[in-house]
C-alpha cells in the first residue's frame, strides 16, 4: 500500500474533530480514504482516536478516476 496524496485537514463538528483524505494505491486499485481524528476523554485523560474509512474505489484504467490523480500516477 502506497500513499499518492493526502488532502488538507479541515475542521468537523466539535472543537476536538478534524477530518483529511488520502489517496493509496494497492496493486490495480486507487481507492480513497476519509480519516477522521477526535479527542476523546476516557475517564481519566484526553485520547486521540483516528477513524479510517474507505469511501471511493478506482481502478488505474478507469475512465473515472480524476485526471489530477492520473497524474500523480506517472
Amino acid at each position: 500500500m502506497k500513499l499518492i496524496h493526502k488532502t488538507n485537514t479541515w475542521k468537523g463538528h466539535g472543537k476536538q474533530n478534524y477530518y483529511h483524505n488520502e489517496y493509496f494505491e494497492e496493486g490495480t486499485k486507487i481507492i480513497m480514504y476519509k480519516i477522521n481524528e477526535f479527542k476523546s476523554f476516557d475517564g481519566k485523560e484526553n485520547k486521540w482516536n483516528t477513524v479510517k474509512n474507505a469511501v471511493k474505489f478506482w481502478d488505474k484504467s478507469d475512465i473515472n478516476l480524476p485526471e489530477w490523480l492520473k497524474k500523480k500516477l506517472k
